[in-house]
């Protein structure tokens, strides 16, 4: 039994690793008005668990848990991105001093912007109504102040998995020892991780990790592939028995090989930011949890500590099995806009931060991997980059980062807004991130015209 159960956690690291009523504010012209996009007929809606679990389903989602399970986020899968602690060994991100209470100011018109995804074309208020988004819980905040919130499927005070999401917090830390005179992000890697001087990482520059421009065959597309390091990665975070005893993450990253010069192709990889969090890690002396911590989490007024799951053999979820409350992701979007001081006594995210992550995108060479594309057919092909770990920087400064299973981090510091989600999109195939920008287009940008896509901006300014 204990070994099936064990068997059980592998799988739910692996799949969970691998890795949007009333008048319409705004309509996406020219686009399709109806979808056939559908999911089993057995998922229960998510917003039956809108108060929680019975003693009876918690007990059997916590037995039943199958690496199948967790990658489709069917209603097991969905149980387990809400409860990380019950699934998989976790190391503690702890808050610290006074909670920041987040001032409401509801603004009910937000449920009536409209986006068009392959749900179809809808407002969110039906968006967030139709089961099969399988949309958990939104949050907004303008200019400090908490404008739209509403929880479908979770409780206020779940930790919920913000997956790709936990990506951000490495680039910021990075960015924060950079500044410091501690990181030289011109440096190759080898400089920090002397075990990777033999390897294809040897003359990698640190910033091309940083902007997943690392130039080697790492590429999310390739998991599952065997021997491959992506899928080699993955499988030594599950402690697979068919791996030796003392098996590494690290084992995978010098199996990396050359596909291009550094910087010359977009190659979006969870190596990538272990690779990074690995380097901070060296540098500090201190463990990834306790980074987070004491540069992040204990200086932003957040209402609860978050978790960092971990592999069998300890080694930390640098690259995305993070979670948290939905309020305390919005905190932690608030520190890239010029409300930060409504919730942080110091700043998190120097004044220099962002002019960084605009000169760093390259939107150029966006297009044409997995991660890429998808954020054009969301979003549409209107010239965003991506850097410093985040999955799109738009033209008006905007910033947007992705999770498996549809989480959504967008940021908008020119006018101070951040909107965040949570969501148990089935088998992945969703995103409804489309919702996030319109909101930021057409509730707060005072500029924004009708066929612009808000490009009035230059944010290199």
């Amino acid at each position: 039994m204990r070994q099936e159960r064990a068997m059980r956690k592998c799988l739910v690291i692996l799949t969970l690793c691998i890795a949007f009523n009333g008048t319409p504010l705004f309509a996406q012209e020219n686009q399709k008005k109806d979808s056939t996009y559908s999911v089993p007929a057995e998922l229960s809606p998510v917003s039956k668990w809108k108060e929680g679990f019975s003693d009876e389903e918690t007990l059997k989602f916590r037995r039943s848990y199958t690496g199948e399970d967790a990658q489709k986020q069917n209603d097991v899968g969905s149980y387990a991105a809400s409860h990380l602690t019950e699934v998989l060994p976790t190391a503690v991100i702890s808050r610290k001093g006074a909670v920041t209470m987040l001032q409401s100011t509801p603004m009910p018109k937000i449920a009536n912007v409209v986006a068009t995804t392959d749900l179809g074309t809808m407002t969110l208020g039906e968006m967030m109504k139709d089961p099969r988004s399988r949309f958990k819980a939104i949050a907004v905040v303008h200019k400090g102040k908490l404008v739209f919130e509403e929880y479908i499927g979770i409780r206020p005070w779940d930790i919920t998995l913000w997956a790709s999401s936990t990506k951000t917090i490495v680039g910021l830390l990075a960015h924060q020892l950079a500044e410091e005179g501690r990181l030289d992000l011109s440096a190759p890697v080898s400089n920090y991780l002397p075990e990777l001087k033999e390897s294809a990482w040897s003359k990698v520059p640190v910033d091309a990790v940083l902007n997943q421009r690392s130039g080697l065959d790492i590429g999310e597309g390739n998991v599952g592939k065997p021997g491959h390091p992506i899928t080699l990665f993955y499988a030594t975070m599950t402690g697979g028995a068919a791996l030796p005893k003392d098996a590494s993450l690290m084992d995978a990253v010098k199996q990396a090989t050359k596909l291009a010069e550094p910087e010359k192709v977009f190659e979006y990889s969870s190596i990538n930011t272990y690779v990074l969090g690995r380097i901070l890690e060296k540098i500090t002396a201190k463990p990834f949890h306790d980074l987070i911590t004491e540069r992040i989490w204990s200086k932003a007024g957040m209402e609860g500590d978050a978790v960092l799951a971990l592999s069998p053999s300890g080694e930390p979820s640098i690259h995305g099995l993070f979670g948290s409350r939905l309020r305390d992701l919005a905190r932690y979007g608030m520190l890239y806009t010029p409300s930060w001081n409504v919730i942080a006594k110091e700043r998190v995210v120097s004044k220099n931060y962002l002019s960084k992550v605009y000169a760093a995108s390259k939107p150029a060479i966006f297009p044409g991997n997995n991660m890429g594309n998808r954020i054009i057919q969301g979003f549409g092909n209107i010239g965003m980059g991506e850097s410093y770990q985040w999955d799109a920087v738009f033209p008006d400064g905007d910033l947007y980062k992705s999770g498996r299973n549809g989480q959504c981090l967008y940021v908008s510091p020119e006018t101070d807004t951040v909107v965040v989600w949570f969501s148990s999109a089935y088998n992945n195939s969703l995103w409804v991130h489309a919702y996030a920008r319109e909101i930021v287009k057409t509730v707060f940008r005072k500029n924004y015209k009708k066929g612009t896509e808000g490009l009035l901006n230059n944010h290199s300014k």
